[in-house]
C-alpha cells in the first residue's frame, strides 16, 4: 500500500507472520519533495487498537519493520518529521473482510479526514 501525506510518501506492507498470530508491518518513509531524503530517525508508533502498542525507529533509509498481535485494525503514527506528525489508519490490513467494511485513511494528528490520501 502506498500512502501520501505531502510531502511524505509511505510505502507500507502488512503480512501475517508464519505463526499466524502476529502482523508483520514493513515500511519506508520518503520525502517526495527532496531527492534522496528518507525519513531517517522517524519514530513510528503502531497500535492494533486492542491495547497493544509497539514502537520502532526508521533506519538511515527510512525503513522500519515491527510485529504486533493480529488485529482487524491498525494505526501508525509517524512522529519526528519536521513539519507535522500524521497518522495512517488501516482497516482490515489483510483484506479478510468484505470490500464494504474496508477503510484506509491518512489524516493529520488531531484532525480526522485531512492530510493525505492513498495513491495507487
Amino acid at each position: 500500500m502506498l500512502y501520501r501525506a505531502d510531502p511524505y510518501q509511505i510505502d507500507l506492507q502488512v503480512e501475517l507472520s508464519s505463526d499466524q498470530s502476529t502482523l508483520v508491518i514493513t515500511g519506508q518513509v520518503l520525502d517526495s519533495g527532496q531527492s534522496g531524503f528518507s525519513g531517517r530517525d522517524v519514530l513510528v508508533v503502531i497500535s492494533n487498537l486492542r491495547g497493544q502498542v509497539v514502537l520502532t525507529m526508521a533506519d538511515q533509509f527510512g525503513e522500519f519493520r515491527k510485529e504486533i498481535p493480529d488485529s482487524d485494525n491498525l494505526e501508525l503514527f509517524f512522529l519526528g518529521l519536521t513539519d507535522h506528525p500524521f497518522t495512517i489508519a488501516v482497516g482490515d490490513p489483510l483484506r479478510r473482510q468484505p470490500e464494504k467494511k474496508r477503510a484506509r485513511d491518512v489524516r493529520d494528528s488531531g484532525t480526522r479526514g485531512k492530510g493525505g490520501k492513498k495513491t495507487q
